[in-house]
């Protein structure tokens, strides 16, 4: 299994490396580099940034920043739908169909 953690703010990219446990909260794999330790165990940084007792990280500001943003328009934890993901190439994006030239059209 591979490390659920995605990194970005606008641009979201897999870390990919080999999971080494979940998160104690929500539950997500997570690899030795995004895993934050605290008082309910190794969480990701989403679930650290959100909880008291976790030591701040890069990713965790990070995560911070994503939820604020997304908090802007009532969106959940600022990650991208599968539709979102789509549209921006990532994992079955829509090929855009070829239309006939028509002068017409400006």
């Amino acid at each position: 299994m591979k490390c659920q953690w995605q990194s970005g703010l606008l641009v979201m990219r897999e870390c990919g490396q080999p999971a080494a446990g979940a998160c104690g909260m929500c539950g997500r794999s997570i690899c030795m580099l995004h895993g934050v330790p605290g008082p309910n165990g190794i969480a990701c940084p989403q679930c650290a940034s959100s909880s008291d007792g976790y030591e701040d990280t890069e990713d965790t500001e990070i995560a911070e920043t994503r939820g604020q943003y997304a908090q802007q328009f009532g969106t959940g934890a600022g990650y991208f739908t599968p539709a979102d993901s789509s549209s921006l190439g990532r994992g079955g994006a829509a090929v855009p169909t070829q239309r006939p030239y028509d002068p017409r059209e400006s």
